[in-house]
């Protein structure tokens, strides 16, 4: 659950076909997922799209096996961060990332395919944790599941203006 639903923009209906092109546009790492899950989450208001940045997450209310690692109720899995390349730079991602995990409950948890350099980089210069090495929830073209890392990243005390 978001704090204060007030602090974000959570896309709506007449948002999903940009946020599909968005998202095949990097089908590279997002392939596994349909329509139906982005409105889905929209429906949910669990689907944040502010400043060309995709958030999609999930607040727990039971504990959740992230690959092999578990997560405890309380917390929140960030499912997909998605940058708009023609809406957003990499100062708005900080910002928009750095006001979701202040702004939601517990911890933020996610997993990353281990091919994803710029994600990585983006979470370690962000200052996540790895927790875990895992196989992800999906498989590659040679149905072999995806190995992946966790990430855990505490509330963030800075604050930035952009």
């Amino acid at each position: 659950m978001i704090e204060n639903k007030n602090y974000f923009r959570f896309a709506n209906k007449g948002d999903i076909e940009e946020i599909t092109s968005l998202v095949r546009k990097h089908d590279k790492w997002f392939s596994h997922l349909s329509s139906e899950h982005f409105i889905k989450k929209i429906k949910s208001k669990e689907c944040i799209y502010e400043s060309g940045v995709l958030i999609t997450f999930k607040t727990l209310k039971e504990k959740y096996k992230l690959g092999n690692y578990e997560v405890m109720p309380g917390n929140t899995i960030l499912e997909q961060l998605i940058k708009n390349d023609e809406k957003s730079n990499s100062d708005l991602v900080k910002h928009v990332f750095i006001k979701f995990v202040n702004c939601v409950t517990g911890c933020v948890y996610l997993a990353v395919n281990c091919r994803n350099h710029r994600a990585i980089r983006f979470y370690n210069n962000m200052e996540l944790k790895q927790v875990e090495k895992t196989k992800l929830d999906y498989k590659d073209s040679n149905s072999i599941f995806v190995e992946g890392y966790i990430y855990k990243s505490e509330k963030f005390l800075i604050s930035t203006t952009y």
